[in-house]
């Protein structure tokens, strides 16, 4: 029995206004119209209204969520704020080795302190006081985000301080807020760390802190939003409980960021060809599927049969998880798996050539069960390894093959800013890289690289090969039509023969530690071009003649 699909959009208007194109699908069997599927004008207006929302992090810095906020890491110290990182765990890097600041001035990096204390070498406790009154006064009058206090040196000594980990509760940390009307008010510390330069390991969870000329110390409170008015003093107390040194140390503001936030949806090619419909017919793409022909394997097949359990993919229709639009590519992650999908368009055999640039379009939502808790793993991606180097610890030397997968971490938790996350980026081999394997590059900008589970993303490649004796390659990302990755530095090959060879469909889990259970995930509406595609269009709301 046959089936075909032909698409229906329907304008809907009320007052000669156009509310809402409505797209459906009406399925014929031999030539007879059978049942329509569609959604009612609210389920597809949310759903793909929902595609193009503002950023996601608006809201949630509103309830809580604060993904700037740097780490302290977990019990085992690892995952938290390090001489490179401000969240290890969800690779998010400082600008600045031993982290990012402003000083009195707002000067980045500057070196004028917004307090200062004289610490003497006296083998004694002291309680330290910095007066950060006009620092506090910007945080609660919302001036500037509280990203924490970062207290530094320049002198040759070590400073050891108490930290809230401390076992004695009068030696932590502490801000005093004098209110008017006579009270004060004592918080203790939310977070704090400090930075060594002789450790990648965070180091939050020490029931010490230290500054020297080479350690910085990371202090955060959390300031009460009720009393935004009646704050007329702010003091930092910290009790230095050894000393190797006298030296004076300043207070500064942390200024970690991601960048990026605001940045608009970049439109593309497919805004000509509204729901993606007929975009494959396009003279600047490869290919495209939907999912809805069966056809879309002769373009994507399995490139090992016997390394990808076929049952591990099936179509998704409207029943339990939504396709974007019809149908989707359901992908199951089995318990003890590694590898479970394994699929490559080949360039050389669909269009005749292999270029050295390319973009990659799909949509990708993470299901239910998804929750990476043992290793990271790769997703889909562009490569050209030639069966020859640049995957699964073949070191890519830039005359052997090159690949620039896509990359899933371990999902955070924990008490981490970005929790129940996923992040997501690019496990590239390339010719600079230094050990076996390939180097992770998560998609940090605008912290749109941290995925939630059961919800659609646009997710986009860009790969524009060096020029030989160049390192002017090129690797680009974004989700949902916004920039979220972009390093122009990239050194692929030193021959001219390496050229883009395939889209890499793969999913596959680790590392060496395989699936711990049954996790699934789902793919629709992929795309390759020669030119920047973007996330799917609606049809243009034109009014109706009626």
């Amino acid at each position: 029995m046959t089936l075909s699909r032909r698409s229906v959009v329907v304008l809907i208007v009320f007052g000669g206004l156009p509310l809402l194109w409505l797209a459906f699908h009406v399925y014929e069997r031999n030539g007879q119209a059978s049942e329509v599927q569609r959604e009612g004008p609210q389920q597809a207006s949310k759903r793909l209204s929902d595609l193009f929302s503002s950023e996601r992090f608006a809201d949630d810095e509103k309830i809580g969520r604060r993904p700037f906020d740097w780490w302290e890491g977990d019990r085992n110290g690892r995952g938290g704020a390090t001489r490179e990182y401000y969240n290890s765990e969800a690779g998010l890097a400082w600008k600045n080795r031993f982290g990012d600041w402003v000083d009195a001035d707002d000067v980045p990096q500057g070196d004028k302190p917004i307090a200062v204390a004289n610490i003497g070498d006296t083998d004694k406790l002291q309680l330290i006081e910095w007066d950060v009154t006009k620092l506090v006064h910007q945080w609660m009058n919302a001036d500037t985000p509280n990203r924490g206090f970062l207290l530094r040196t320049r002198d040759r000594c070590k400073l050891d301080f108490g930290s809230r980990e401390s076992a004695d509760a009068e030696i932590r940390p502490i801000l005093k807020l004098e209110l008017d009307g006579g009270d004060n008010l004592v918080l203790p510390a939310i977070a704090d760390t400090y930075l060594n330069p002789s450790t990648a390991h965070s180091l939050g969870r020490n029931v010490k802190l230290r500054v020297s000329d080479q350690d910085v110390v990371l202090v955060r409170f959390e300031l009460p939003k009720d009393l935004v008015t009646r704050v007329e003093t702010a003091a930092l107390f910290l009790n230095c409980i050894a000393q190797y040194g006298s030296g004076t140390v300043g207070v500064f503001q942390c200024s970690q960021d991601a960048g990026g936030r605001g940045d608009s949806v970049e439109w593309g090619l497919a805004t000509n060809f509204p729901l993606d419909a007929g975009i494959g017919e396009s003279e600047d793409v490869f290919c495209a599927t939907g999912f809805e022909e069966s056809s879309w394997e002769d373009y994507w097949p399995a490139h090992n049969a016997s390394r990808e359990n076929s049952s591990t993919l099936r179509l998704a229709g409207r029943t339990g998880v939504p396709p974007l639009l019809e149908t989707a590519l359901h992908v199951e992650m089995k318990k003890g798996s590694f590898t479970v999908m394994d699929r490559r368009f080949s360039f050389e055999q669909h269009s005749g050539q292999e270029p050295s640039e390319v973009f990659f379009r799909y949509y990708l939502r993470l299901g239910k069960t998804w929750n990476q808790t043992l290793q990271g793993g790769k997703l889909p991606g562009i490569s050209g390894t030639y069966g020859r180097g640049g995957w699964g610890g073949r070191k890519a030397i830039g005359s052997n093959g090159w690949s620039a997968r896509g990359l899933f971490l371990k999902t955070l938790a924990g008490d981490n800013p970005l929790r129940g996350l996923t992040p997501i980026g690019v496990y590239c081999y390339h010719a600079d890289m230094v050990g076996n394997y390939g180097d992770n590059w998560v998609w940090c900008r605008g912290y749109r690289g941290y995925l939630e589970n059961e919800r659609w993303y646009c997710i986009e490649h860009h790969i524009r090969l060096n020029e030989i004796g160049k390192s002017d390659g090129l690797i680009e990302g974004w989700i949902d039509g916004r920039l979220a990755f972009r390093k122009a530095d990239v050194r692929f090959r030193t021959i001219d023969t390496l050229k883009i060879q395939n889209v890499w469909m793969n999913v596959y889990h680790g590392g060496v530690e395989p699936s711990p259970y049954d996790q699934d995930l789902f793919f629709d509406n992929l795309v390759v071009a020669r030119k920047y595609i973007g996330p799917i269009a609606l049809p243009p709301a034109e009014p109706s003649k009626n």
